[in-house]
């Protein structure tokens, strides 16, 4: 049976790097697992004074499609050498602490596209250590930083062989860590 995979860019925008990778992911067939996108566009800003009312729909639903989910694929870009705050409130509704974790145990596979020569690195670093705190399961090895992103990914498609090979590549050492872990 498919590994059911939901996967997510942290950028709202239109052309984001990161949503074509999370997309070219979504799309190639993979006898292993299937992906399906999920974006963070109607996320609200985390309010614990909100969570504590009742999560807003949005969130509930974010939580939901996590929580069915066998694993997380997370494509972070950089910003600032850190991640963005879209994706980093993402994960403040997600792995609350005070209310439901729906991180907890759950294998997340972490990549990331960005126009820089250095890549995602600082990006990534925080980003597990963020998802260390909501005790979910980073794979460690291996890691993809697609640098100089915008001469790999043209009109959003992944045009470079060597990239494309990274991700399935990941995705595969992805799967087989989702069945040791079952």
């Amino acid at each position: 049976m498919k590994k059911r995979i939901i996967g997510f860019a942290g950028s709202l925008r239109k052309e984001s790097l990161n949503k074509a990778v999370i997309q070219y992911m979504a799309e190639e067939e993979y006898e292993y697992l299937t992906i399906d996108y999920i974006s963070l566009e109607n996320i609200p800003m985390f309010n614990g004074d909100v969570e504590e009312a009742g999560e807003p729909e949005a969130v509930s639903h974010f939580k939901s499609q996590l929580k069915k989910a066998d694993g997380i694929l997370i494509a972070a870009p950089e910003y600032s050498q850190s991640m963005p705050g879209v994706l980093k409130n993402a994960l403040d509704w997600a792995g609350s602490m005070t209310y439901e974790n729906v991180l907890e145990n759950k294998p997340v596979l972490i990549v990331g596209a960005s126009p820089t020569q250095m890549g995602t690195g600082f990006s990534q670093a925080h980003l597990r250590q963020v998802l260390a705190a909501c005790n979910a399961l980073p794979l460690q090895q291996p890691q993809v930083y697609i640098n100089q992103a915008p001469k790999k990914i043209i009109n959003g498609k992944i045009t470079d062989e060597k990239t494309k090979a990274a991700l399935n590549k990941a995705l595969s050492a992805f799967s087989e860590w989702l069945n040791k872990l079952a």
